[in-house]
């Protein structure tokens, strides 16, 4: 479980609880929104490229100094791998961002595989 501690002028006033693996699912959601993106990674080692919400290409890690945020895509043939980088990680930094009462440091966005429409349809 995911919990976010909530202080006011250094005083605690209350904490919220995530389910584990919410936070992962809107990671994965805000990477899908973003044109070009063509599915989130099953995994970061075997690249099994769905458009589902599978949220096995997404890892978070949460440490004192804010959280880190790796998440893994298939982009689709024809769009700018840097443009489609940096669309994700601003969609990933406005929704987890206004979740989470932490600071994120880096979204990390690691491309997996080129979706190439007439050869997936081919299988």
């Amino acid at each position: 479980m995911d919990t976010t501690m909530h202080f006011e002028n250094d005083k605690f006033i209350g904490r919220t609880n995530f389910r584990s693996g919410l936070v992962n699912n809107v990671v994965a959601l805000s990477a899908l929104e973003v044109a070009g993106v063509a599915g989130i990674a099953k995994s970061f080692n075997g690249f099994t490229i769905k458009p589902s919400v599978k949220t096995d290409g997404v890892k978070i890690i949460y440490d004192k100094d804010g959280v880190i945020i790796n998440v893994c895509i298939a982009l689709q043939y024809g769009y700018s791998a840097a443009d489609v980088s940096y669309r994700v990680q601003e969609n990933v930094i406005n929704a987890a961002g206004s979740m989470l009462d932490r600071k994120i440091r880096t979204v990390n966005v690691k491309i997996a595989q080129v979706h190439v429409p007439h050869m997936s349809e081919a299988k």
